[in-house]
Parts: structure tokens; sequence; C-alpha cells
């Protein structure tokens, strides 16, 4: 028992105050420690872990204090430990903070590999890691060379962080089915050769505030590559509270991609009804440089808004057909959504509006890049407009967007 003298106008009062004992601080030097300090730690341990090849990171059946987590974290910043495969299964209260996971292709691989899983868990934290992809290698020409695996796939667990990390060269980045309470937040996605970030049948989902750009695309194998998809194909349930915040969205160098996609493919083919309308869904503040006309693409949702975006073309990255509608990103609802509010956006075009009465859809500016001598053009209306620099495309001064408060804000 500790005694804790406070002083204030004169007065003293002792309070008896119960010692708190600073988290155990636990040096591994090797991976042959790793296994019996999972077994031994406690409730808000540190592992300090030395850089080098760790091998595989296994943590299962284990539950640690909510408040309490169970940290491993790198030792070194400048030398982290690296696992080649990781499982965290069926566990509670973990954080894991500085670690590499770096996948090495083996010929028969296939591109839907998960390297690294999430399952059946709650309360996992992942902070500053990055996930290091591979090509694959001998398995055809729409293959070879190009990024293969999963980055990181989350399944069937809730409260789930993954911030300020990166995840580069994969087929697909992060994949996240079944679960609830997820923040994606601050991440750098990059030389992708499909999708982004996948989801399907979630709850309670941030995505805020990262950079997807520049993907690896195999044009030749017919991949619909996007940078943030959700689906209902095979799900059982909607997706529900859903907010898209403050993301960039560049294809960059790379080839086009769809950018936010959700199509409702079980309602669109007639299979389920309202009850498998996306609900709560808030699209808000994101930039898009891209070039596909799925800038802003969302299917059958009760309770949607679409707020403060800025959508605009990559012409380095269009596809070879002479196709400008194709190539130009746009917004688009299915119209038989509902509760909709489509407002303060810079776009081309939006789609799925016919006046309907739980609609609302005002404030936005349309522009276009085709036609110099017609309205909106994008040289009259922002700085530069060069695709690889996101910060031309702010407002020009004088221009129509000068002071009005429309559209994303670049950060």
């Amino acid at each position: 028992m500790k005694w804790i003298r406070f002083a204030g106008l004169g007065v003293a009062l002792c309070l008896p105050v119960e010692a708190q004992a600073a988290p155990r601080e636990i040096r591994l030097a090797d991976p042959s420690e790793l296994a019996g300090a999972l077994v031994a730690s406690e409730g808000g341990d540190v592992l300090l872990l030395a850089g080098g090849d760790w091998g595989r990171l296994e943590i299962v059946r284990r539950d640690w204090p909510e408040g309490a987590p169970l940290v491993l974290r790198s030792a070194d910043p400048a030398d982290p430990p690296r696992f080649s495969t990781a499982r965290v299964a069926l566990t509670g209260n973990v954080v894991l903070d500085g670690l590499v996971f770096d996948y090495d292709f083996t010929p028969g691989d296939p591109p839907h590999l998960r390297p690294f899983e999430i399952t059946n868990s709650r309360g996992v934290t992942l902070r500053d890691a990055l996930f290091d992809g591979d090509d694959a290698r001998e398995m055809g020409p729409a293959s070879d060379g190009f990024p293969t695996a999963f980055g990181l796939s989350i399944t069937g667990s809730s409260d789930v962080v993954l911030e300020d990390s990166e995840i580069r060269g994969f087929f697909r980045g992060l994949v996240v089915s079944k679960s609830d309470s997820v923040i994606v937040r601050g991440n750098d996605l990059h030389g992708i050769r499909m999708d982004g970030m996948n989801f399907a049948q979630v709850r309670d989902v941030l995505i805020e505030a990262n950079h997807i750009h520049d993907f690896e695309r195999s044009l030749e194998s017919g991949d619909h590559a996007d940078m943030i998809q959700f689906w209902t194909n095979r799900t059982e349930a909607p997706s529900v509270g859903i907010t898209i915040r403050d993301n960039l969205l560049n294809s960059g160098q790379g080839w086009y991609t769809q950018s936010i996609f959700m199509r409702n493919d079980q309602v669109d083919r007639g299979i389920a009804g309202r009850e498998m309308f996306y609900r709560d869904v808030l699209i808000e503040g994101n930039f898009i440089l891209n070039a596909h006309l799925h800038g802003i693409t969302v299917g059958e949702t009760d309770g949607l808004s679409i707020i403060g975006n800025t959508v605009v073309r990559n012409p380095r990255s269009e596809g070879e057909d002479d196709n400008p509608g194709l190539w130009t990103p746009q917004i688009r609802v299915q119209e038989g959504s509902t509760n909709v509010r489509i407002a303060g956006n810079v776009t081309s075009k939006i789609g799925g509006w016919e006046e309907q009465p739980d609609w609302i859809v005002d404030g936005n500016f349309f522009v276009q890049d085709r036609t110099r001598m017609e309205p909106n053009f994008y040289g009259t209306v922002f700085v530069g407009g060069d695709p690889t620099a996101p910060a031309s495309f702010a407002p020009r001064p004088g221009g129509p967007l000068d002071g009005v408060d429309l559209g994303a804000r670049l950060r």
C-alpha cells in the first residue's frame, strides 16, 4: 500500500492508493525463446524481440486482460524481427508492434494463400507493421512476375486495429470477413495486383486516412481490381455501419482500378431483398484519382451518405480502348437504395439519381478534362492537374472552387 499526499488551499489529505507494477519488459534473443515466453507471459507484459528471421508466429488459445494486452514489439525499430507466416487464433488482447511479415513465394503457392491470419480473435492491434509480399513464378504468363498471396486476412474477429502499417506486393492486400469493430487507419497499400482492401459481412468498420496507390496489375489475367471493395456474394448478413473517410486513392503510375466499389450482388441478382441491403454507410472526404468509371459505386443500401469527396481522372492509368466514359471516374448509386444523401462532391457525373423522394442530391460540382472550351475544365478549376501529384488538384486561386467547401481536402 502506498500513501500519496495532496496539498491545496492549506489542507493536506492522505489517501491509500494501490501500487501498480510497471509492465514487465522481457527481451528475447531468438525464436527458441518465444514459445515459452508466450506461455509464461502475463497481462501487460512487453516481449521485446531482437532482429532477424523468426520463422512462424503462432498465438493460439491465449487470453490476456482487456486493459493489459500482451505486447510483442521490435526491440530495435531499425532491425525488426521478420516472420515468414503468422497465425493469431482464438486469442484475446494482443498487440503486434513494429514487426515485419515477410512472405516468400514457393512454386505451387496459390494466389489466394493466406500466410498471415487473424481468426476468431478479439482485441488484436497491429501497429507500424510491414507486410512484404512476393511475385509468382512458374504459374503462367498472366501470373509470373506479378504479386501473389494475401497480405493480411481477418476472419470471425472483433475489435481489431490495423494502423500506420504498410502492405505491399500481394495479390490482395487486406481481406476482412465476418468481423466487427474493425479500424483500418493510416496505412500505405501499394504494389497490389488485384484488390487493396476487401470486406464482406462486417459491422462497425472504419477505413480512414489510408493511402492506396500504384497497383501492379496483370491485365492479361482479367482481374477486376478494386482499391476498396465490399461484396455480399455467399454471405449471410449485410455489412452495417461502414465509414470510409479521408483516404487518398491514387492510381499514380499504375494501371486503372475501380476505386470504392460496393456492389450488392445478392440483391441486384434477385437472390435477396431488403434484408441484405448495406446499412448506415458514410463515404466522406476521400480524394480519388483514377481512370475507371467506378470511382465511388455503391449497391443497394439503406442509409447512405456520400459527402465531400473529390473524384477525378488520371489519364496515365486508362486502358487502351478509346472509351472516355469508361476511363472517367464518377459517383454511382443503385437507384433502389433508400435514405441517400449525395452532397458537396467534386466529380464528373452522378448516376442513379432519379428524383427519389428519400434522396438528397445537392451542392455537387461537376468537372471535366476533355474539352478546354467547355465549362469547368480541370485547368480552370485546379492549380495543375498532374496525376502523379494530388496536391496539384488544389483549387485554382480565383477559380470556381476557391474558398468553397466542396470536395476533399488534400492532406
